[in-house]
């Protein structure tokens, strides 16, 4: 029988329904982050009915300060809890006490950073958010990498496109405006702001993945990261001259 990364015991349990220590720290996570976003950096949220109902996604934004991830999580109603986020396996994962506490408060899903022998490939990433998905949870990327300065967008990278063709499913792109003033790069403390996030409609290759060449399925991406990194720095823009 073929291996499997889902039968790793460091990473199966992406696949299998949340104990209930980790649903008693969700809720609190969430019960904490919610009154935060409504009363001390109020959020205000437009473009809700463009979250998908019926299939899971990837939620992406713009990427300016640690709010992000909570925002984009209140900002659909589902819980902390339905989502999981890309995180790098040589720090998360290969500490066998921060893997085994972490894994009771956030999903994280490995990505290998550096190669070596214990590397993960991108499919097993692949294979690991493709299991976490099929619980019906989503799974929150920025498609710059990494936080940029004071609102400024930098270049997008292709792995969140790579991800909705691998994994076939939709990205739902967001705006936010507001973040970078409540909690920016560098300080440790949040200071009260008001925060807007437009939801954005769906995106998604329609071309399949398997029928395409490797220069063919190269343009794709390419083409694809384009189209989101416009739709969300229009956005971004209109959003930061209300």
């Amino acid at each position: 029988m073929k291996y499997s990364i889902l039968e790793d015991p460091r990473y199966r349990h992406l696949a299998q329904p949340k104990s209930i220590l980790f649903k008693i720290l969700s809720f609190i996570f969430d019960l904490y982050a919610n009154t935060i976003l409504t009363f001390y950096t109020p959020v205000k949220v437009i473009g809700r009915e463009n979250i998908p109902k019926d299939t899971p996604f990837i939620f992406v934004s713009n990427h300016n300060s640690h709010m992000d991830i909570a925002v984009l999580a209140y900002s659909t109603r589902l819980g902390y809890e339905r989502f999981g986020f890309l995180a790098a396996k040589d720090y998360w994962f290969d500490n066998d006490f921060r893997r085994n506490f972490f894994k009771n408060i956030i999903n994280l899903i490995p990505i290998s950073r550096k190669k070596n022998p214990e590397s993960l490939d991108i499919d097993d990433t692949v294979t690991l958010s493709k299991g976490f998905i099929d619980l019906g949870n989503n799974i929150i990327m920025f498609p710059e990498g990494s936080r940029g300065n004071g609102g400024e967008l930098q270049r997008f990278r292709k792995g969140v496109v790579r991800f909705s063709m691998g994994l076939d499913i939709p990205i739902l792109p967001a705006a936010i405006a507001g973040t970078e003033k409540a909690w920016p790069k560098g300080e440790r403390f949040m200071k009260p702001a008001p925060i807007t996030i437009e939801i954005l409609p769906p995106m998604q290759s329609k071309k399949d993945k398997e029928k395409l060449s490797v220069k063919e399925y190269t343009k794709e991406l390419s083409s694809e990261t384009k189209k989101l990194e416009k739709v969300i720095t229009d956005a971004l823009k209109k959003l930061n001259q209300e």
